[in-house]
């Protein structure tokens, strides 16, 4: 019998799901973008004009939607970048 750590683990999206859902989340939650603009490189930081404000909502959303609870700075994963696919990364770090 399976102990919760290993379904939870099983019951994970692949990074490639993930991926699409923060792309998803992103154009839903910034308002302006349009799907077809946002990669798995898109850097959030860089490619688009937001505010903090917005980027901190968009944060909040994806924690709520993946039931994550942000860690400090210092647990991020090493290398971390701020782009769609640097944050599905950090999604499969701190959902394990």
């Amino acid at each position: 019998m399976k102990n919760a750590a290993e379904n939870n683990v099983m019951n994970l999206p692949s990074k490639e799901q993930i991926i699409e859902t923060v792309i998803d989340v992103f154009v839903r939650v910034i308002g302006f973008i349009e799907r077809e603009e946002v990669s798995r490189s898109t850097n959030i930081d860089e490619d688009f004009y937001i505010d903090g404000d917005d980027l901190s909502i968009f944060a909040m959303e994806v924690e709520k939607h993946f039931g994550l609870k942000t860690p400090p700075c210092e647990d991020w994963p090493p290398g971390f970048e701020p782009t769609i696919e640097g944050i599905a990364d950090f999604v499969l770090h701190h959902a394990r």
